[in-house]
């Protein structure tokens, strides 16, 4: 849990490099491009370069991008955030305001798989747990 809050904190003072550290070289992150929604993925990201790609992404697509942790969900050997997302499109002006949910899975204190799902109880059940 200590690993995870960590790392919205870092994110929240724009470290990403020290977010990316958090990341195992074989973490697997599903992309979709945009908001990485977990059953949207073309494909995979991985490791810490894959973190910072997805970031990088994410930036590209929207300005005042903001990502804020609701709580912390201890999930057996996941957690899971509640978060809110916000910012404006870069092309098209638009605000960006929603709640999304994040399922982060550690080992040995660094995190092998990161997914973003639409709810709360998504990201729950994505890692065998009920709220």
């Amino acid at each position: 849990m200590d690993v995870v809050r960590r790392g919205y904190e870092l994110y929240a003072a724009g470290d990403v490099e020290g977010v990316a550290r958090l990341f195992s070289e074989e973490a697997e992150m599903p992309d979709a491009g945009g908001l990485g929604l977990a059953d949207t993925a073309v494909g995979s990201v991985y490791g810490p370069a894959g973190f910072l790609q997805a970031n990088d992404e994410a930036l590209e697509a929207f300005e005042d991008y903001r990502v804020e942790a609701e709580r912390f969900i201890d999930a057996g050997p996941a957690v899971v955030v509640p978060v809110r997302i916000s910012g404006r499109g870069r092309a098209s002006g638009a605000r960006l305001e929603m709640g999304l949910a994040h399922a982060w899975l550690l080992r040995h204190g660094k995190v092998i798989r990161g997914e973003v799902h639409r709810t709360t109880q998504e990201a729950l059940e994505s890692v065998g747990c009920s709220e």
